[in-house]
């Protein structure tokens, strides 16, 4: 019963530490350097949607041209680009997509406040306007109630 009351509840927030998994060796051979597991599935989905997109009839003839060697290095550099983007916990998919909703907001001149469209606000700027001025000669030396005087030049 001691040991029960002795114990002190350890609270943690669940997501504050969170690692990435890496992979440092394939089939005993070493790497070079730590391959995070996100960069490999990424390679791997990028490159079935190359393939897929390849042998289909129409859209394939877009990219046939391209030589197989640089179709084999696309999804990897694109899963290089994606696992080094911060996305905010969010998938890829869903943070390009608030980001290109984002510069179309930005395109519109239009913002959004509490779900309300309203227009952007603008700045207007005024050229060539007017001033007005006295002469110096007009100022003249002016007695205030403290000692001293205020000289305008």
């Amino acid at each position: 019963m001691d040991k029960e009351k002795r114990r002190i509840p350890l609270y943690f927030i669940n997501n504050f530490l969170k690692f990435d998994r890496k992979i440092y060796q394939i089939f005993g051979l070493k790497l070079g350097r730590p391959i995070p597991l996100k960069g490999v599935l990424y390679a791997i989905s990028l490159g079935l949607i190359e393939v897929i997109w390849y042998f289909t009839p129409v859209f394939g003839e877009f990219i046939k041209w391209v030589p197989v060697g640089i179709l084999m290095v696309i999804p990897i550099t694109l899963a290089w680009l994606l696992t080094d983007i911060g996305t905010e916990g969010r998938l890829p998919v869903a943070f390009f997509r608030s980001l290109a909703l984002y510069h179309m907001r930005k395109l519109k001149s239009v913002t959004y406040v509490r779900g309300k469209e309203i227009q952007k606000e603008t700045s207007l700027q005024f050229h060539g306007h007017f001033t007005y001025g006295m002469k110096k000669e007009a100022l003249k030396e002016k007695r205030y109630g403290y000692k001293g005087f205020v000289t305008f030049k």
